[in-house]
């Protein structure tokens, strides 16, 4: 925990253009009577707190979707041999995607705009307790988005709500239970609500930024998790009624513009989306990962089949291309131009070489809503299976699904549009672990099945055993943070491996 630290080195960049403001840094030692002295000094911790946000993608796209069954290792180098263990469930302590201190260092920086930020409002004339109530808001926000990937992908975790500010502070803290962080989580972006705002005066900042309708999203996607169906269905409709965002069009002017979702980005679908501009030295990896010879990742064959109706826009030459299987969505300009076809149009342009990721949109609100509904009892079966139908639709399939007779049927079809609509976005494995939970452990068989669909068929005895311990299900606490924080316990399946 030691490694959570501040960042003292000095990145100059101005504030009034574009989102350069999500590259400043603070410029001097946050612990000194100098610093928090400024409005500007706070808006510096918060876009740090952003811009390690960014830094996050990598095991966003990792926990939540190799771990799953979207996307297949194409390419494993010698350096990235624990990708491979982690896809074939052989993960021990010292792989490096079990480390945490990434988000905690987002947690870090939100925990110092909290704790100090608001006594600068009586030493500049500037700053109004609005604004700092607006930029409180955001910092909640952070630490509470922090925390969801967190306890989904660790289970229990240190809950951390003071700033670290120095080497000399112990943070040797024990791990709260995952009941616990929920609740803080919930508290969070409770609290963040009050104060949020709905737009920002630039697009990038509406997108890229906490709105009220991240929040929701956000909120929504915690409900569903905890069970809270009702809350879940009322955040839902919070931001399908806002008017501020909504499902976009499939086919527009004859073109797929379903994939103006993810060229050029920041589309009115998009609720939350990680800004990325390449001209200002704010780069990411998604290019290489889906582009030859890095090409690290593919989609999965048993992915691949499940897009079975050819009028799907997602499908190949959209999501995907074939017979390469690479993912195509951060890598072209627009749809149906595969590798193969003569016509492709690869991003180019040194601002497009590092896309946007997508956190929330709106298709993940309806499809959350649906799952929601489904999970209140059969007489919502019909309204679910209408808003599965109202994304299939809008995806250009013609045939609408029919009801399913039962819960799992239900939550499978849910779940099967989910896969198509996300592919590479970070949700299957998070997707298929909500479901398994539910009522004890319900539908574990389900997860187990789908994993296995998506697994080296030589691994497939051993990973079916493995993911019969639901400890399994969440990954080791990395070994280094064992060493400085004695306070920790190892996760029960890897207390054995340390």
């Amino acid at each position: 925990m030691k490694k959570i630290y501040i960042s003292l080195f000095i990145v100059l960049f101005s504030l009034n253009s574009c989102n350069e403001w999500l590259d400043v840094m603070p410029q001097n030692d946050q612990t000194s009577t100098e610093y928090w002295q400024t409005k500007e000094e706070v808006e510096a911790v918060l876009g740090a707190g952003y811009v390690r946000l960014r830094e996050c993608l990598d095991l966003m796209l990792v926990w939540g979707d190799l771990r799953g069954n979207s996307m297949a290792l194409s390419v494993v180098t010698s350096d990235e041999t624990d990708l491979m263990y982690l896809k074939n469930w052989n993960i021990i302590p010292t792989n490096d995607y079990s480390k945490w201190d990434k988000f905690y260092q987002v947690i870090n920086y939100a925990n110092m705009v909290i704790a100090y930020g608001p006594s600068v409002v009586d030493k500049d004339p500037s700053f109004s307790a609005p604004v700092m109530n607006s930029l409180l808001s955001e910092a909640y926000y952070l630490r509470a988005l922090s925390y969801f990937y967190l306890t989904r992908t660790f289970r229990d975790v240190p809950l951390i709500l003071e700033p670290y500010m120095t080497d000399q502070q112990s943070y040797e803290i024990p791990k709260s239970e995952q009941s616990v962080i929920f609740e803080q989580i919930i508290l969070d972006l409770e609290t963040a609500l009050g104060s949020a705002k709905e737009v920002f005066s630039e697009t990038w900042s509406t997108k890229g930024r906490a709105t009220k309708w991240a929040i929701y999203a956000t909120l929504a996607d915690v409900y569903l998790w905890t069970g809270d169906y009702e809350k879940c269905i009322t955040a839902c409709d919070e931001v399908i009624n806002s008017g501020r965002v909504g499902l976009i069009q499939g086919v527009k002017n004859g073109k797929n513009n379903w994939y103006t979702i993810f060229y050029p980005g920041n589309s009115n679908e998009s609720i939350f989306e990680l800004q990325f501009d390449p001209m200002q030295n704010q780069r990411n990896d998604l290019m290489n990962w889906f582009t030859p010879p890095v090409n690290r990742y593919s989609i999965s064959t048993n992915m691949v089949l499940l897009f079975q109706s050819t009028e799907d826009i997602r499908s190949e030459d959209a999501t995907f291309i074939l017979p390469s299987g690479n993912i195509w969505k951060y890598r072209g300009i627009e749809a149906g131009g595969g590798a193969t076809s003569g016509t492709t149009l690869p991003r180019s342009d040194a601002r497009d070489l590092s896309p946007n990721w997508i956190v929330y949109r709106v298709a993940d609100i309806y499809l959350m809503k649906a799952e929601a509904l489904i999970m209140k009892g059969a007489e919502n079966y019909g309204p679910a299976t209408d808003i599965i139908n109202q994304i299939r639709t809008r995806a250009g399939i013609t045939l609408p699904l029919s009801q399913g007779s039962n819960e799992r049927e239900m939550l499978s079809l849910v779940q099967d549009e989910r896969a198509r609509e996300f592919v590479a976005e970070g949700k299957r494995w998070f997707d298929l672990l909500r479901m398994a939970q539910r009522d004890g452990y319900k539908y574990k068989d389900y997860l187990i099945s789908q994993i296995i669909s998506g697994a080296d068929p030589s691994y497939a005895p051993v990973i079916t055993s493995k993911l019969q311990d639901e400890n399994s299900h969440y990954l080791p606490i990395h070994f280094d943070e064992l060493l400085v924080n004695r306070q920790l316990v190892q996760n029960p399946y890897y207390s054995n491996l340390n």
